[in-house]
């Protein structure tokens, strides 16, 4: 199974405390491999599986979670 990694930029990162969380979220989907978020800059880096999960589904969580993808 080959990974994809993908940049998401975000809003509602503000801290560390926002950016533990949103980095939580991506990694409490099935199918992501790797997730960090960068707080300085609200940028996520995320590895996971297209064949386990898809960027709307990645989108979604976050926006669920309170932040909003750019």
């Amino acid at each position: 199974m080959k990974a994809e990694s993908i940049t998401m930029q975000l809003s509602g990162v503000h801290d560390s405390a926002t950016q533990k969380a949103a980095a939580q979220v991506l990694k409490n989907i099935h199918g992501v491999r790797s997730a960090s978020v960068d707080r300085h800059s609200a940028v996520a880096d995320v590895t996971f599986f297209p064949q386990k999960t898809t960027v709307p589904v990645l989108t979604k969580a976050l926006e669920d979670a309170g932040f909003l993808v750019i």
